[in-house]
């Protein structure tokens, strides 16, 4: 649905703006804006209140951005809370779908307001500041469903009303034991990441007492998500809850310089072999390859009956290598490229088996041939590593839609 207003004003800027620049690099004369200028400055003060008001009532984005900006310093508080909370609501009114077209208008309309709520904590009215912006992250994330945001312009606004907030606590010092309640609920409970990493983003404003209390919450509720581990795992209710509470956990792992309860961290939800993968490098990035390695191979091991998962294998061989278990590191290769091959695994098995690797592994794809379907294993590399197998029974010539280099049947280039 078409809004009134908002993509004709967002698209008659971009000509004005274009019409301006062409008239100014025609060199005729003096340039547009300087006449436009001397015009101006020669109009009563009267003249020119008409002309913008005139201007105002045809452009809905100017009228509230002047009428923002009519808001006395003078007014108590309550006044200024109503009058810029009437300009948000309107500012995030909707009407219906906002095309892309029409995102970055209405996402300046947004702006404008945001602008006004931010002169409020440089004018000391930060409590008002805190209590319009907690309005606009409402208004804005409920808009959000309404608005095809590819560009990114009305999303953008979630992160400037964040940044607006943390100037206001700074400037208000709220309470801390409060404050730290609702930032953990925000970014626990929120359905935007807009308060993702509170406890160190505000922990000048926390100070020790607020960080205690925003700690004391996330450890009750870290203890009540259950561990998980394997692949027969029932359903995970906690899925946004546990990843958001893990961050919130390690962080303050983090800032205590507790390894092992980072590692612990990590090691509650090992449902997938990434899982492992990111568990595994996290100890190695400590300087704990040993741990790194075994953490590795649980993962293979547990999830062995599954499709192999190539960066987990590959990394455990890697270490395998570099611990002098060349044997071990051979074998974690070749039982994945004999489960599914890539060219990935026999690149690494080539690098560090020569010629005999090759010839195992096009050993490999044949016996696959005498168990699986006629098919083609390939992968499309450049053509001095592309490798390429054709079943040597098969019925009848492939048709296909992609050209192969000639090669016979049942013949293999590599």
């Amino acid at each position: 649905m078409k809004r009134e207003g908002v993509g004709a004003s967002g698209g008659g800027k971009h000509l004005v703006a274009t019409a301006l620049t062409a008239n100014e690099s025609s060199g005729a004369g003096d340039g547009v804006l300087e006449r436009i200028r001397r015009h101006l400055q020669g109009k009563g003060t009267d003249a020119l209140v008409e002309m913008i008001l005139d201007l105002a009532e045809r452009d809905a984005a100017l009228l509230r951005s002047l009428d923002m900006a009519a808001v006395s310093t003078t007014d108590d508080d309550d006044t200024v809370f109503t009058r810029i909370r009437k300009g948000l609501d309107d500012a995030t009114y909707t009407g219906g779908f906002v095309e892309y077209r029409e995102a970055a208008a209405w996402a300046n309309g947004v702006d404008a307001i945001l602008d006004r709520i931010a002169e409020l904590v440089a004018d000391g009215r930060g409590t008002v500041a805190l209590r319009l912006i907690d309005h606009a992250f409402d208004r804005i994330e409920a808009a959000l469903n309404e608005i095809d945001d590819s560009s990114g312009h009305a999303g953008g606004l979630l992160e400037r009303a964040h940044d607006i907030h943390l100037a206001a606590c700074r400037a208000t010092r709220p309470d801390a034991a409060t404050l730290a309640g609702d930032l953990f609920a925000c970014e626990v409970e929120g359905n935007w990441d807009t308060f993702h990493n509170s406890a160190t983003l505000y922990a000048d404003v926390l100070g020790e007492p607020g960080l205690a209390e925003f700690r004391r919450l996330a450890t009750a509720a870290w203890e009540k998500i259950p561990p998980l581990v394997g692949k027969d795992k029932t359903k995970d209710d906690y899925s946004t809850g546990r990843m958001r509470l893990a961050t919130m956990m390690d962080a303050f792992a983090e800032r205590d310089g507790d390894i092992e309860a980072r590692i612990a961290i990590r090691a509650r939800t090992l449902t997938s072999p990434w899982h492992y993968l990111d568990l595994a490098r996290f100890c190695l990035s400590q300087g704990r390859e040993a741990e790194a390695l075994r953490r590795a191979q649980e993962g293979l091991w547990l999830f062995e009956d599954g499709p192999p998962d190539e960066r987990l294998v590959t990394f455990a061989a890697d270490l395998a290598l570099r611990s002098g278990q060349t044997a071990e590191a051979e074998a974690l290769l070749w039982r994945a490229f004999e489960r599914q091959p890539s060219l990935g695994l026999y690149q690494h098995l080539r690098q560090h088996g020569g010629e005999a690797a090759r010839d195992r592994a096009i050993a490999a794809l044949r016996a696959r041939l005498t168990t699986s379907p006629p098919g083609m294993w390939c992968a499309p590399m450049a053509p001095a590593t592309r490798c390429r197998i054709r079943s040597p029974w098969s019925a009848k010539p492939a048709t296909r839609a992609r050209r192969w280099p000639s090669t016979p049947r049942g013949s293999i280039s590599w």
